[in-house]
């Protein structure tokens, strides 16, 4: 790859990786769905803002803009596939791409629903 197609690469892996390692907001969905409930409350995996529900706004632009870095990635390595040597890390990388990308759609979806609600 070269130096510009790097560059954009790692731009729009920033766009997921930068939100969720400063609030967690996936990493905060699937653990809290994954645990039971301890003394009628959900456990969390970090405290933080965006769990409120005054700011589920927020959480959905966070988690679209984390929807849009994943999906611009997975498109960017499939348009530029011709100039990866390893084809294994390649497919690996896409593949897991793709999977992180649903998950944060669905993710997107229930936040949006909620916000819908009336939180």
């Amino acid at each position: 790859m070269t130096k510009i197609q790097k560059i954009w690469l790692g731009i729009f892996l920033g766009m997921f990786v930068v939100p969720e390692v400063l609030w967690s907001p996936v990493s905060n969905y699937i653990f809290s769905m994954s645990k039971p409930l301890k003394h009628g409350s959900i456990q969390i995996f970090r405290d933080n803002f965006l769990l409120s529900s005054d700011n589920i706004n927020i959480l959905s632009t966070v988690l679209f803009i984390q929807m849009a870095g994943l999906l611009l990635s997975f498109i960017y390595l499939l348009v530029h596939h011709g100039v990866i040597k390893n084809k294994l890390v390649l497919w690996i990388s896409c593949a897991l791409l793709f999977l992180a990308s649903v998950l944060v759609f669905f993710l997107f979806g229930f936040s949006v629903s909620l916000r819908n609600i009336g939180f």
